[in-house]
């Protein structure tokens, strides 16, 4: 329409993993907030509503948020000045609530702001679009898409509320329809087990295989399997034979989440003015369980580019475009954008950082670790290569050199900071269990009703088990983690040391059984059942679990000797 003009604030969407963040300041300081398309409301840690002294405002008594698996209680807190694209937002409202979001996100973007815009998401090439259209009426919104084939189908109405709460929209399974959220939010697209039911695939068919635990809102994780779908259809659209996950996610009047890695593999821009969805497919495959994009678009790494797309002109387009690139494991590709946008910007960190990852997701530890050194030298303190650096030095023995390495973030980092977790982990990998109970301790007074809760109570639980001090606490810790989780062999495991310190050596036998249930090559769990056998007298029973766990871990005997765990 010749009248049709429409207003754009562009705000750079890097993928890191599978989350897509914004940059963003929150009363001046620099912060990292996840653009969650399937949060009704802007989300902001515990942490780091602690981290920049939000002023706290009431909420109604008992009042909690619900997620897909879940609930957590929360309360509200106040930023004075939020920016977004150099556009600030004053007096925001933010619920506090949930743990770690990952990548050092300090919370997610929801619907109480993406609501009042229509949005474009084009995260394959790391940029997201807040649109004032004016003007417009119906017209065509598909403006990226030129004279190539696009789809339009309507959003799902929610008349009960002025702002968008969700962007739903209807899909079909196997013919069966279904209501589907899109949530930029979820990693992977996931389908309700019910949902998957009536579409005539289930946990117990042929094929179908576990897929671990998914996690959201609360503490609470849910199981999740992987099965094939003969068709899935949106719009004009229609992939056949398609592997997607489903589980028993707890959805208010919906079905299924179209998650990152279907907005990765599309264009999508959601219109509330219009009350519709448009969106072009980029190529490769539509879900995360079909394949990398290298297996599925062929040595090209990439789709034929249409004749709209535009080539990076600098390095901040290029760096989004590779980060994308690596989100959907197309590494060589992640490789070559970062590599021309180093050529580029030869200083910045981040593009270093972002490589760095890359090249370990591509098997080059020797690359990844000089892009790794490069980056701390440019910038001593920062904490994400320095974690990264440290992972990488641990799996390649450098035990000296890991713990320096943990030893400046710990120095770097706030008390309440995500990264308190993983230090946590990595302390326990180089057997620096007093190091690494003070890291979860601050972990855990940070961050309530955390979906990683169960891992930082089995951390800490192993840590005090290993050094044979606060049993009793320790005991609570893995008793809790495993109400949290019932079938976790880690959790099992450290419950298992716990015991066979305590010299209760039925009980000790008794959980090390269940967790060689789940991985029966664990050197750890026979190694300790072992000793619990023994304990009980059952010599034979005993050697023969010990020399099958040296038949894994060598090194193990002698490693576990300095904690006074041994025959």
């Amino acid at each position: 329409m010749a009248d049709c003009t429409i207003k754009a604030a562009s705000l750079p969407a890097t993928m890191l993993g599978v989350r897509p963040l914004l940059p963003a300041k929150i009363n001046g300081g620099e912060a990292m907030f996840m653009i969650d398309s399937g949060a009704f409301f802007s989300l902001i840690t515990p942490a780091s509503a602690s981290k920049f002294k939000l002023w706290r405002a009431a909420l109604p008594p008992g009042f909690t948020v619900s997620g897909a698996t879940g609930e957590a209680s929360a309360g509200s807190g106040v930023v004075d000045v939020f920016t977004l694209d150099n556009v600030p937002i004053r007096r925001l409202q933010f619920l506090i609530t949930g743990g770690e979001i990952g990548e050092g996100a300090a919370g997610v973007i929801g619907q109480n702001i993406l609501g009042r815009f229509d949005v474009d998401y084009d995260l394959a090439h790391g940029l997201v679009k807040l649109l004032t259209p004016l003007g417009c009426g119906r017209a065509n919104l598909a403006y990226w898409a030129g004279d190539k084939p696009y789809s339009v189908i309507d959003l799902e109405h929610d008349f009960d509320h002025a702002v968008t709460v969700q962007t739903k929209a209807r899909v079909y399974l196997n013919g069966v329809r279904l209501v589907a959220i899109l949530d930029t939010g979820a990693s992977n697209t996931q389908i309700s087990e019910k949902a998957a039911a009536r579409a005539g695939v289930t946990r117990n068919d042929s094929g179908v295989v576990a897929a671990g635990r998914s996690s959201g809102i609360g503490e609470r994780t849910i199981p999740a399997w992987v099965g094939r779908f003969a068709s899935f259809k949106i719009g004009d659209e229609e992939a056949k034979n398609q592997k997607i996950g489903f589980g028993g996610l707890d959805l208010d009047d919906a079905d299924m989440l179209l998650g990152a890695d279907f907005f990765l593999s599309h264009h999508v821009l959601v219109s509330n003015s219009q009350q519709k969805i448009y969106f072009t497919y980029n190529g490769g495959p539509f879900f995360a369980f079909n394949g990398k994009p290298r297996e599925v678009w062929g040595e090209a790494g990439r789709p034929t580019p249409k004749e709209t797309d535009r080539e990076p002109t600098d390095a901040a387009e290029f760096a989004l475009r590779g980060a994308a690139s690596e989100s959907r494991g197309d590494h060589p590709a992640a490789i070559t954008d970062l590599g021309r946008a180093l050529q580029m910007a030869p200083a910045n960190v981040d593009y270093l950082y972002q490589r760095g990852r890359a090249y370990l997701g591509a098997g080059e530890p020797s690359l990844a670790i000089a892009d790794f050194d490069r980056a701390i030298s440019l910038k001593p303190d920062d904490v994400p290569v320095m974690v990264a650096r440290a992972a990488l030095k641990l799996e390649r023995h450098d035990t000296v050199g890991a713990l320096a390495d943990m030893n400046a973030a710990d120095k770097a980092s706030a008390k309440q900071d995500d990264v308190r977790l993983e230090l946590g982990r990595l302390y326990n990998g180089a057997d620096e269990a007093r190091a690494a109970i003070t890291q979860f301790d601050l972990w855990l007074s940070a961050h309530p009703e955390a979906p990683q809760t169960p891992a930082a109570l089995t951390g800490r639980c192993w840590s005090r088990a290993l050094i044979g001090q606060e049993l009793d606490k320790a005991l609570n810790d893995c008793n809790r983690a495993l109400r949290l989780l019932p079938h976790d062999s880690s959790a099992l495991d450290s419950r298992g040391l716990v015991h066979l310190r305590r010299s209760e050596f039925d009980a000790s036998i008794s959980d090390y059984d269940a967790a060689l249930a789940i991985k029966p090559k664990s050197a750890w769990s026979l190694y300790g059942r072992g000793l619990a056998k023994r304990g009980k007298g059952d010599t034979s029973g005993g050697a023969a679990d010990i020399a099958a766990a040296m038949a894994i871990n060598p090194e193990l005997p002698d490693r576990v000797k300095r904690w006074g765990v041994g025959p």
